[in-house]
């Protein structure tokens, strides 16, 4: 029996060693992954992560932590002093700066070349938006800009054809004009959150040579005709064409129920919209209001946290090229856009038809500018600059150039703190 024993453990042992490389199982390693992404696309994330789980061959675990982004960043600042960091985290683009500011991501320039990741695969401006002072601490995700919805149903209904949606001022006011009447309205533009100043800086760089910042970052640029014309269009829907309800709460809900005719918003409003029963819709890139295209956009991008555990960030890579590879999965079931040019050009991403308006707004959209203090000066707040600018003009509780010089004394004296 001893010899027979000793026989099976010997043939084991050679079946995990030919030619001299092992077969032994690598060592289980279990590491901690963070994302701020809220419902539903979470759901689509976590599925992501599970097949990670079950599939990868190195015996790497992950282990998932959902929650609102912010949470997320202050959490990461305090568990990274505490010497508590995860090991890898989705993240938002432009909250970039203000993360490597504060020591807190792992330079990733030469990781990314040895993991395969480099500039000719992907969309430029996504590629861009991974540095930070010449070094890259990112791999990009996703792109979210902004586009045009619209119900097809309403469109053929007033006269329009819903194959040909505006592409500019002119055919933009005609068709808002022909879909208001009764109690519908032509689009929905609420006055609070993040969407509305999106939507107005979007229109500042349709114009050529407006921006949001100065060019070193230092002072806000937008008291201008840039600033100001853009403000008043939005001011005038409401007031002056009468083609979007005042004091809009939420323009997606009345998207959903007919109320509205278009309606401004990023990709992932697609996965609510497509679950609307009789809900017909097409998408459109932004119509070019003035000069040029142009639309906001952020990102989500993959880093991870300065742990020097090379250990755990060896595995984090390797969770990240894996997510990388789900660009098509994450654009089909959750809604943002891929950023690798092998899924763009992919035959099934491009029979995603509503994300081509999307996908054709890449080229020409804007992040934030890349500022430490991002939330202070493009928060979401009912306090923020930016939030208050647009409360006052859609509100219409004072004129633009006052909302506009208002906001720029109170941005400017952000970026003048220390």
């Amino acid at each position: 029996m001893k010899r027979l024993l000793f026989s099976v453990a010997a043939v084991a042992a050679l079946l995990l060693v030919v030619g001299g490389v092992s077969f032994a199982a690598p060592a289980k390693i279990t590491i901690s992954f963070w994302n701020g992404v809220g419902s539903p696309e979470n759901v689509v994330l976590s599925k992501l992560i599970a097949e990670f789980n079950a599939t990868n061959k190195d015996n790497i675990t992950v282990q998932e932590s959902v929650m609102d982004w912010g949470t997320l960043y202050p959490k990461l600042l305090l568990d990274s002093k505490a010497g508590n960091a995860p090991d890898a985290l989705l993240v938002q683009q432009s909250s970039l700066k203000q993360e490597t500011d504060l020591g807190l991501l792992t330079d990733l320039t030469k990781l990314a070349t040895a993991n395969g990741f480099t500039q000719s695969g992907f969309v430029s401006t996504a590629w861009a938006g991974t540095f930070v002072n010449g070094k890259q601490y990112a791999i990009p995700f996703d792109m979210h800009p902004l586009a045009l919805y619209y119900n097809v149903k309403m469109f053929r209904e007033a006269g329009l054809d819903p194959n040909t949606p505006p592409k500019n001022r002119k055919e933009f006011i005609d068709a808002l004009k022909k879909l208001t009447h009764d109690q519908q309205y032509g689009m929905g533009l609420s006055y609070g959150g993040g969407i509305p100043f999106r939507i107005w800086m979007s229109l500042v760089w349709q114009h050529k040579g407006g921006d949001i910042l100065s060019g070193n970052l230092a002072k806000s640029a937008f008291n201008t005709a840039a600033g100001v014309e853009s403000l008043q269009f939005l001011h005038d829907l409401v007031y002056t064409y009468k083609v979007v309800p005042e004091q809009e709460d939420s323009p997606d809900d009345d998207f959903a129920k007919g109320i509205v005719a278009m309606d401004i918003s990023g990709p992932w409003s697609m996965y609510d919209f497509n679950r609307v029963d009789g809900l017909e819709y097409g998408t459109a890139p932004l119509p070019v209001i003035f000069d040029q295209p142009a639309a906001w956009a952020d990102s989500h991008v993959m880093v991870l946290p300065n742990t020097k555990n090379a250990a755990n960030m060896a595995a984090g890579m390797k969770l990240l090229k894996f997510l990388s590879s789900k660009g098509l999965t994450w654009t089909t079931e959750a809604g943002h856009l891929p950023v690798r040019n092998d899924i763009l050009a992919d035959s099934a991403f491009k029979g995603l038809v509503k994300s081509q308006a999307f996908a054709k707004t890449l080229a020409t959209a804007h992040y934030y500018p890349s500022v430490a203090k991002r939330d202070e000066v493009f928060g979401r707040s009912a306090t923020s600059p930016l939030v208050m600018m647009m409360q006052t003009i859609m509100l219409n509780q004072g004129s633009a150039q006052d909302a506009v010089a208002a906001a720029e004394s109170a941005v400017n004296e952000i970026l003048a703190r220390k």
